[in-house]
């Protein structure tokens, strides 16, 4: 079942400011003859106000998107948190189509999408502080490209792979990423897979 976009809702503030904004123009043309520098000193003051505004709107974006760029935030979050994150992550690294696939009877399929050369990625994410231990990454490698048609397998976790995690990932051909791994990929938006 296709999932439907949220569609970012308008407060209604958008069309007030624009009317607030409009006679206070129509204002200012109205005193300009009898007070310009006064109506001047206005007009700048709304320059500057609208300046301020932009800025603040743009350092606001800055710092949500410097935040996500610090793996310590993914201990905070839930496993549905961490897919949608991983998903945004793949979004900002030029993967395409991606949708967040999880939930019960997912079989191992959290996200899915293109890689930005167009081959198709399936992705498990594990979000835990504990040892990933090779039967996740068995559990994984049996349904990516069986069942999911999987190009590429990614397995991306906050956890810490064991040496036969590494190895049965190595073996199937699944790109692993652990939590170093995903700090490099969260500086660089850069992912080699």
């Amino acid at each position: 079942m296709a999932r439907r976009r949220r569609r970012r809702r308008k407060t209604g503030n958008e069309g007030v400011l624009i009317v607030l904004c409009a006679v206070v123009l129509i204002v200012l043309a109205q005193q300009a003859r009898a007070h310009p520098v006064a109506a001047a000193l206005i007009l700048v003051g709304l320059a500057v106000v609208a300046a301020a505004g932009f800025w603040l709107r743009a350092a606001g974006g800055r710092r949500l998107a410097g935040h996500e760029r610090e793996v310590a935030i993914t201990d905070g979050m839930t496993g549905d948190q961490f897919e949608h994150f991983t998903a945004r992550l793949m979004r900002a690294s030029g993967f395409r189509e991606v949708r967040v696939v999880g939930g019960s009877g997912d079989l191992g399929a959290d996200v899915v999408g293109r890689t930005p050369d167009g081959r198709r990625v399936v992705v498990q994410c594990k979000r835990f502080a504990g040892n990933l231990g090779s039967p996740h990454v068995q559990r994984f490698a049996g349904t990516a490209r069986e069942i999911h048609g999987a190009e590429v397998a990614l397995l991306v976790t906050t956890g810490r792979p064991t040496a036969q995690a590494r190895d049965v990932a190595l073996r199937c051909r699944i790109t692993l990423v652990d939590r170093p791994a995903l700090a490099r990929w969260l500086s660089t938006q850069a992912l080699e897979c």
